[in-house]
């Protein structure tokens, strides 16, 4: 009886190993937020193209990464560095490089510009940056909003890093859950629950549509921790994503015209590479809807806008703008609903600088 009870366990216990050793792992890797894949560190386009510049140490209380460990490529000889404009005082317009403020046309246009700041009685700020290096105009530059949409930008330019260096496959799908409901703008929102999607057409959807529920996919995907990175080794102040695993924690609460300005000039560099998500990023980007900087200028552009309403609202922007003559990146960031007389203060200062001053 013995014997046939340990011939018995031995058997089960056999059957059991053949079991597990053909077993297969059916689990989500992507079900819970604390199973976000780290992506390994990036190389960015102005580090390939010998343009970056030594970057700052990131501001107090940033949730921010380790710095990279080896250092950049000194920079190209450049009139005034991007990351050298800062806000030396609260709501004064500040000038860099060859503005000439002698020159009469500049002049009017300064004029006209500080008048309409003048009777303007909500929060603004912008930047403005010849992609030549040669001059910049600021206001309030430094100051914080609430980034909205405009975020996507600087998060997609990480994806597209990772597909192009071959970290992940564009073609990857992911399926839309429950769990990644968001309201606000955007195409999925319209889907089944089960609807798959590749990773390259959420980038696409990010952008072209600022779908909201396609970033929130791709931050749950890609993770935060490279990204928060990249942003350190840009010089870029602002515009972290919290460390927190939460799926709902996607958003910033802090930007600022600066930060917006270096994340463009950065993609200017990134669309010369042409690469297939370097072409989709362009494509997506340029000549659409709700451009709110660049609204009354009739130049070819490619931006990301964000909006919020009340209670604390914002209207934001920014661009590349692409002037034959003078090609140049701009950001605007405005606490207002984005109403006629926001629309036009917003977008008559920046045809000003269009052109009078980014001549």
């Amino acid at each position: 009886m013995l014997r046939k009870v340990i011939s018995l366990l031995l058997l089960m216990a056999f059957v059991a190993a053949l079991l597990a050793s053909c077993a297969v792992d059916f689990a989500d890797p992507l079900a819970d937020a604390e199973n976000e894949r780290t992506i390994p560190t990036v190389v960015l386009p102005s580090v390939k193209l010998n343009q970056s510049v030594t970057y700052p140490a990131p501001e107090p209380n940033e949730a921010v990464s380790t710095p990279m460990d080896e250092p950049l490529p000194e920079p190209a000889p450049i009139m005034i560095p991007i990351r050298s404009i800062t806000q030396n005082q609260e709501n004064v317009l500040e000038f860099y490089g060859d503005v000439d403020m002698n020159d009469p046309e500049v002049a009017a246009a300064v004029q006209q510009i500080n008048e309409l700041l003048a009777g303007y009685d909500k929060p603004i700020a912008f930047c403005a940056y010849s992609l030549d290096g040669s001059r910049a105009i600021a206001y309030n530059c430094r100051e914080n909003y609430f980034s909205a949409c405009t975020i996507k930008a600087g998060y997609m330019l990480y994806c597209c890093l990772a597909i192009d260096q071959g970290i992940v496959d564009p073609d990857e799908i992911m399926i839309y859950e429950k769990k990644y409901e968001h309201g606000g703008s955007g195409k999925i929102k319209n889907s089944e629950y089960g609807t798959p999607y590749t990773i390259k057409e959420l980038i696409r959807l990010s952008l072209r549509y600022s779908d909201n529920i396609a970033y929130k996919m791709l931050v749950h995907y890609f993770g935060k921790d490279g990204y928060n990175k990249m942003m350190n080794e840009l010089g870029v102040s602002k515009l972290r994503l919290s460390s927190s695993t939460s799926i709902s924690s996607v958003w910033n609460y802090n930007a600022n015209a600066r930060d917006l300005c270096i994340i463009w000039r950065e993609l200017y560099f990134y669309f010369a590479s042409e690469t297939e998500m370097a072409k989709l990023f362009k494509t997506a980007t340029t000549n659409t809807a709700y451009n709110y900087a660049t609204k009354l200028i009739d130049e070819k552009y490619s931006h990301k806008s964000g909006d919020k309403f009340k209670p604390n609202p914002v209207y934001n922007d920014a661009a590349i703008v692409w002037k034959k003559d003078n090609p140049y990146v701009v950001a605007t960031l405005n606490g207002s609903e984005g109403e006629e007389e926001d629309e036009y203060v917003v977008g008559t200062i920046v045809k000003l600088i269009n052109d009078h001053i980014m001549k």
